[in-house]
């Protein structure tokens, strides 16, 4: 398995467990290093003591040389016995610090030492004549040569072995600086492997987060991302897709409360020309037998005419209730709204009046049942806002942004008391209404905003106390092709 297979714990397991090991491979190198530069210490400690009594030895040597004293003699052999005994003692140091060779060597040395003192001793305590003073010459000369072959043997040793100190303390240092290297290498090579991609792979689902909480129900990147990250993914797509499904609902349940509002309204609509139908009907066979055929045929006229503009009603009407899927379609902006305000007809007083202002060309590129919708909100807060009496104004109007392409910019304003500024910035927000309990499920205008945001247009809001509330949309235009 290659590591860019790995998920991200084993990833991080596999690290770990590298650092452990290097660590504990720099751990048992140092710890061989300072055991060895320990005993080192010890052997080179055993050696300067063989050497300081070597020069102690020496000394009292050459006293006996020059004063014949006993007690120089006495000093000298004294300092001798030590030297045999640290051989006996620590000759397995010895043995290590030079070879069993060299052991051996020196105690011959040290043996033959003390033989010719003995004999120089013998000798001062005879009478010498003149064949004896020339042996006497060369057995001191023997002697000298005995004892600086004793400290040579001593010096050479503890130099070897401080020379084996520093090598070991320079290995030392090469190794920490080796393992060091190794330590930073390693700690790029996880980076490197744990943030070209788990970075990259955080960082896409905290886009696609942003994405989310801005509204954008969008599916998640089908990319290469750690395994971790492609279960949140996976998580976050339910979620979205449940998302999808909640706000389906919550619109259709918005609709069908906007139907319960106006099936009232509309029932008064259908009553006129039910009216109308049942009265020229009623006329018409009255004069069935009038020879009359043309006030006949008006009167069929204005049965066809009013039946015509029941079925209109509700043909608007059904097709608001029915549950479409979004689907984006060219139709007639001004016929739209001129649909949305019959429905609410029956909602308006007397005293409100409608100012429509549209283009030549008032055509647009959208949902139309989602657009029905944002109107059919919008104009009810507006008649709800004003009461008895006001204006409302609807105008479209096309703008071109340079950096967005053609728009279609939609106003709808009325002169009613306004919105408070400390609530105007939570309006869009879900259950949010001003409304008293029983008036309203504060989801419309909520709908609003998503619809708009759906067709990736923008909806703004400026409201002035007493002077009027004003709603404002933006719709990217798309061209259609015949």
């Amino acid at each position: 398995m290659s590591p860019s297979e790995l998920s991200i714990r084993q990833k991080i397991t596999l690290g770990y467990f590298s650092l452990i090991f290097v660590v504990i491979v720099i751990a048992l190198t140092t710890y061989g290093i300072t055991a060895q530069v320990e005993k080192k210490v010890v052997l080179v400690e055993v050696i300067d003591d063989f050497y300081n009594l070597t020069l102690e030895c020496r000394r009292f040597e050459k006293n006996y040389f020059l004063y014949a004293m006993e007690t120089d003699f006495a000093d000298n052999f004294s300092y001798l016995k030590k030297l045999e005994d640290i051989l006996e003692l620590h000759g397995r140091v010895v043995i290590d610090l030079s070879s069993v060779g060299e052991l051996g060597r020196i105690e011959q040395i040290m043996s033959d030492y003390r033989k010719k003192m003995e004999e120089l001793h013998a000798f001062n305590n005879a009478s010498p004549g003149a064949e004896s003073i020339v042996n006497f010459e060369i057995l001191q000369a023997t002697i000298r040569e005995l004892g600086k072959k004793m400290t040579d043997f001593a010096e050479n040793t503890a130099k070897a072995e401080r020379d084996n100190i520093k090598r070991l303390l320079k290995a030392s240092r090469s190794i920490f600086l080796s393992s060091m290297v190794a330590l930073i290498f390693l700690s790029f090579v996880m980076a490197t492997l744990m943030g070209r991609k788990v970075v990259a792979s955080l960082k896409l689902l905290e886009d696609y987060t942003l994405n989310i909480a801005h509204g954008e129900m969008l599916d998640p990147p089908s990319l290469n991302v750690e395994r971790e990250i492609l279960s949140l993914f996976q998580a976050f797509q339910r979620m979205v897709n449940e998302l999808r499904l909640r706000q389906r609902q919550i619109v259709q349940s918005e609709k069908l409360a906007a139907m319960g509002t106006l099936v009232a309204g509309v029932a008064h609509e259908l009553n006129n020309p039910l009216s109308n139908i049942s009265t020229s009907a009623q006329i018409l066979l009255e004069e069935i037998d009038n020879n009359d055929k043309e006030f006949q045929k008006n009167l069929l006229l204005q049965i066809e005419g009013q039946t015509d503009k029941g079925r209109n009603i509700v043909r608007t009407l059904l097709d608001f209730s029915v549950n479409k899927k979004f689907t984006k379609e060219k139709f007639s902006f001004e016929d739209l709204v001129r649909q949305t305000i019959q429905l609410l007809r029956s909602e308006m007083k007397s005293g409100i009046k409608i100012h429509l202002e549209f283009p030549d060309d008032s055509f647009v590129f959208a949902d139309k049942q989602g657009m029905q919708q944002v109107l059919l909100n919008l104009i009810k807060n507006s008649i709800d806002a004003l009461g008895t009496s006001g204006n409302i104004w609807i105008q479209v109007a096309g703008i071109q942004n340079d950096n967005l392409g053609r728009e279609i910019e939609i106003m709808v304003e009325d002169d009613g008391p306004g919105i408070e500024p400390s609530i105007l910035a939570n309006i869009f927000d879900p259950f949010f209404t001003t409304k008293d309990v029983g008036q309203g499920s504060g989801i419309g205008l909520f709908v609003v905003h998503e619809i708009i945001e759906a067709h990736n247009g923008k909806i703004t809001v400026d409201s002035r106390i007493d002077q009027g509330t004003t709603f404002i949309i933006w719709l990217p235009v798309h061209e259609v092709r015949e």
